[in-house]
């Protein structure tokens, strides 16, 4: 991992140390002495780089610890950036001419530039050495005697949440009814039952597990409470697994080892039935050890665990008839309840004033029990409005203030300091986005390896490293998925508000990330700036941004939008969605040389200048969804660029084949570029996902683009690529040119659209596709029950979306769809019947419906859904315009009648939308 490139904890020493190897190993010739200098520099490094990583595994620093932290890791940030300017003053060297006399001249010129830039760079590293000897010469001189590992002893706070009277809890009743009948029913009654309870911390996991445990406990012969932690002491929780178990107190000598112990646990459970809870399980190992103990004996035992981690509550419920228990914030409803509860003793007594306040904060809440009880105990003691409005802003003034604030700090730290470091990081990253904002995977991601987050082993597919990251944060439950796939997989996802604010306070800290809005250091170098649309133009004009890497920008104004000029450093230029920033505002885009990523998605800009292809380190360039007509022909000179995102009406340079780089390229229309253009895409082989447009548009020599593409994409094919969208617009002269054999069988072919155009024009190609994966069908044409069977021949297929089309007729889903894991109706009318066996392995049924075409279409709601054997879940969006609020109620009735007739019980979410357009 290159010991993290780049990191929270340790800065740029990472990255830095790579490119003083780099210059070590003589790539660079500088002047005699130097090298000695830059071994010294890279020792001395390694060492302080060491002492980052330690104190990064240190909750709670002493104050001169962390003084000399901060200090290393800024300076490394300062040294990175002078060694990347001398780099460039080496690679920007002036080139000789090639004819005689101009050739001599040129190269006595550039010995004489070599001889300056080599005087320069010798300096330079002359200045650093001497700042990294001060800095370790100043924290010598005022050494601490060590530093505290961890927090200071407490008691752990879910302790409180066991013994919480059940008269004070609000929303728990329902999930534990729920719990309850489920152990109930059947065959739970004599088999053993694994329950886990699953969710991020502070939902009250433990508070319901407790519940259900007061519930039946009196139906158990013997019971058990253990809560695991972090780091567990495995010994001494199964020997408090027998003590519980058998009424007695063991002293650890009498028991020994863990394995007797275990022994001794199985053998008095052996013919017992029993109740354990396992609080707070954090690793899959710890329950392995416990589950050796628990005998699974034939008496309707109960075993219930909490744990953050989706894949540790999986681990613990692996026997076919488990439950993984997903608990779910508190409603709306709820939340006020428990908010008023504890202030007013009811929502009438909360001034009038104070209601607008309220619903801001109950907002920031999220229905997180822990934050809603943290924050009313808060103003339980000072009603202003001023203290309420204060609160608006940041639950996170009262650090150190409230105990409870710190109580929910704590909990919220152990899963944050439960991570891998460069998860860490990945995780503080979020904190540059606006509350609420659907962060979307590809574009974080493609920013964190710009930004150098992401460390992969040399030919390790970095976008496929960073997807790892993303769905491991959505698996420890600290980012909310958004957007599920049918692999089960977000492509998008949003942060908690109080998870945000906690990540705001250790950004700030360790100056990771700037925003304006929050309590920047007076003293602290910018590294990375989020701009929001609502900050103070003045404010932003009296930043230095000199220094910073990363420049994010939501919805800003043309007016104060920073120049770029003085940007040397910055290697991240988000602006989507900016949609008032014009050309200007990028004019000087080719001084940022050290730029790896640009964003102008969703904007005005319309031209790029030519002086882009003079950013040789740009690996990402995203211009989807902007008036661009055309690239200039510099971009070719972009030698690192992977990822390449245009709209689809670009016209592109025809020397694409330059780029070797490109590994991902979207959206383009083969029938806007040139013939030559076609030709030489064949040349990108190291390309792995292309996504094109098929839109003729009735061109004269569409039949010779389309023979030039299909030639070019079958060596693509046959090179590194690994998956091909296409998008089609048809007409049926156009339908000829796509059919077999024409259009070969290519096996990159994942993803078909289909935006115009009949399906039965192209269903013989459809089946020819091997590997095809995900088939939606978009616009008003006509889908009749040959045309389901067809789809449902496709042996490979994991998605199928129908969206706006007529559906002709009864349709009856029986045989087919082997492998299908999502099935989705968007505003598709049809009488549906899905018949025993069908579908064997969907997973996940759509449903948008405008309600009141729906009615007047005859469509039913016994659609079969029970027999949809591995159905997991439903989501329904009803259109409410037009349609009575009696009509709605029942529609919704419908579905939950049918999500409960599935075995599965999979889960339900209905949405309403227009419901302003609803009849009384």
């Amino acid at each position: 991992m290159a010991e993290l490139l780049v990191s929270v904890s340790t800065g740029a020493m990472g990255s830095l140390l790579c490119k003083l190897g780099a210059i070590l190993n003589d790539e660079f010739k500088l002047l005699k002495n130097v090298n000695d200098d830059i071994k010294f520099l890279k020792d001395e490094l390694e060492a302080m780089q060491v002492f980052l990583l330690m104190m990064a595994e240190v909750e709670e620093p002493d104050k001169q610890s962390k003084l000399r932290a901060d200090a290393v890791r800024e300076m490394s940030y300062d040294i990175e950036d002078s060694i990347d300017k001398f780099m460039i003053l080496v690679e920007h060297e002036p080139s000789s001419r090639s004819d005689g006399l101009g050739k001599l001249f040129g190269k006595s010129m550039k010995k004489i530039a070599d001889l300056k830039t080599r005087h320069k760079i010798a300096k330079d590293i002359k200045d650093i050495k001497k700042q990294v000897k001060e800095i370790s010469d100043r924290y010598a001189r005022y050494r601490s005697q060590g530093t505290r590992s961890t927090r200071n002893a407490k008691v752990d706070p879910q302790i409180v949440a066991i013994y919480k009277d059940a008269a004070e809890l609000v929303g728990i009743d329902g999930p534990r009814d729920e719990i309850v009948k489920w152990l109930s029913e059947g065959e739970s009654a004599h088999r053993q039952n694994v329950v886990s309870i699953v969710g991020y911390g502070g939902l009250g996991k433990t508070t319901l597990a407790k519940q259900v445990y007061d519930k039946l406990g009196a139906n158990f012969e013997c019971r058990a409470f253990v809560s695991i932690s972090r780091s567990p002491d495995m010994a001494k929780i199964l020997n408090s697994i027998l003590s519980q178990f058998r009424n007695e107190d063991y002293s650890h000598a009498e028991l020994g080892d863990p394995q007797l112990t275990i022994d001794k646990i199985r053998n008095f459970l052996k013919d017992r039935r029993y109740f354990i809870i396992i609080d707070d399980i954090w690793d899959a190992e710890s329950w392995r050890t416990l589950s050796c103990a628990l005998f699974k004996n034939r008496c309707g035992s109960v075993i219930m665990t909490t744990t953050r981690i989706h894949d540790v509550a999986k681990s613990c419920c692996s026997s076919h008839g488990d439950l993984v228990y997903k608990i779910q914030p508190l409603s709306a409803a709820d939340s006020k309840k428990l908010f008023f509860k504890r202030i007013f003793d009811c929502e009438e007594k909360c001034p009038l004033n104070l209601k607008e306040a309220s619903d801001n904060i109950l907002k920031k809440c999220g229905g997180l029990p822990l934050a809603i009880n943290a924050i009313s105990s808060m103003l339980a003691t000072g009603k202003t409005k001023e203290e309420w409005d204060h609160l608006r802003l940041s639950i996170g003034f009262a650090r150190g203030k409230n105990s409870d604030i710190d109580t929910l700090d704590y909990i919220l730290s152990l899963s944050y300091f439960d991570l891998p470091l460069y998860l860490r990081s990945c995780l503080l990253y979020l904190t540059m986005f606006p509350e609420d904002y659907e962060i979307e995977m590809q574009r974080l991601v493609q920013r964190w390896i710009s930004e150098g987050l992401i460390h992969g082993e040399a030919g390790r597919d970095l976008i496929e490293l960073g997807e790892t990251y993303f769905h491991e944060l959505v698996n420890r439950s600290l980012i909310q998925p958004v957007d599920i796939g049918y692999d089960g997989k977000a492509s998008r996802c949003r942060v908690h508000d109080t998870v945000l604010d906690f990540l705001i306070y250790k950004s700030t800290e360790e100056n990771f990330c700037t925003m304006l809005s929050s309590h920047v250091k007076s003293d602290s170098r910018v590294r990375r700036l989020s701009l929001m649309e609502n900050e103070d133009p003045g404010s932003v004009e009296q930043l230095d941004l000199s220094h910073a890497r990363s420049l994010f920008a939501f919805g800003f104004t043309r007016k104060y939008f920073p120049s770029l000029v003085n940007l040397n450093a910055l290697r991240m230029l988000d602006l989507h969605g900016c949609r008032r920033l014009v050309n200007h505002h990028i004019k000087d885009i080719g001084r940022l040389f050290q730029l790896r990523y640009l964003n102008i998605s969703w904007t005005a800009i319309n031209e790029l200048p030519r002086q882009i292809g003079d950013l040789e380190y740009l690996e990402t360039l995203d211009a989807s969804f902007t008036g661009l007509v055309e690239l200039p022909e510099s971009v070719t000179r972009l030698k690192r660029l992977a990822r390449l995102f245009v709209p689809a009406k670009i016209k592109l340079p025809d020397e694409i084949g330059n780029m070797n780089s490109l590994q991902e390229l979207w959206d383009i229309n083969p029938f806007k570029q040139s013939l030559n253009f076609l030709e030489e895409l064949g040349k990108l082989t190291n390309l792995r996902n292309l996504r094109i447009i098929w839109d003729s548009d009735g061109s004269d020599d569409a039949s010779y683009k389309g023979k030039e593409l299909v030639s070019s994409l079958c060596k693509l094919d046959a090179s590194n690529l690994r998956t091909l969208h296409i998008e089609f617009y048809l007409t049926e002269r156009e339908a000829t040119l796509i059919r077999h054999p024409f259009f070969p069988a290519l096996n990159s072919i994942r993803e078909i659209q289909l935006r115009s155009g009949k399906l039965c024009w192209i269903s013989k190609c459809l089946l020819s596709f091997a590997n095809l994966q995900s088939l939606h069908i978009i616009g008003d044409t006509e889908i009749k029950q040959r045309d389901l069977d067809m789809v449902g021949s496709i042996a490979t297929l994991l998605e199928f979306k129908l969206r706006y089309c007529r559906c002709v007729g009864p349709i009856i889903i029986g045989r087919g769809f082997p492998q299908l894991q999502k099935l989705a109706f968007y505003y598709s009318y049809m009488q549906l019947t899905f018949e025993v066996g069908a579908m064997p392995n969907v997973k996940k049924l759509d449903f948008s419906i405008h309600l009141k075409s729906f009615k007047s279409a005859g469509g039913g709601f016994d659609f079969g859904i029970q027999h949809l054997s591995s159905l997991a879940s439903i989501r329904v969006t009803i259109s409410c315009d037009g349609a009575r609020a009696a009509y709605v109620e029942s529609t919704e009735r419908s579905f939950r009648s049918m999500a409960e007739a599935n075995p599965n019980r999979p889960t339900l979410e209905i949405t309403r939308e227009l419901t302003e357009d609803m009849l009384e």
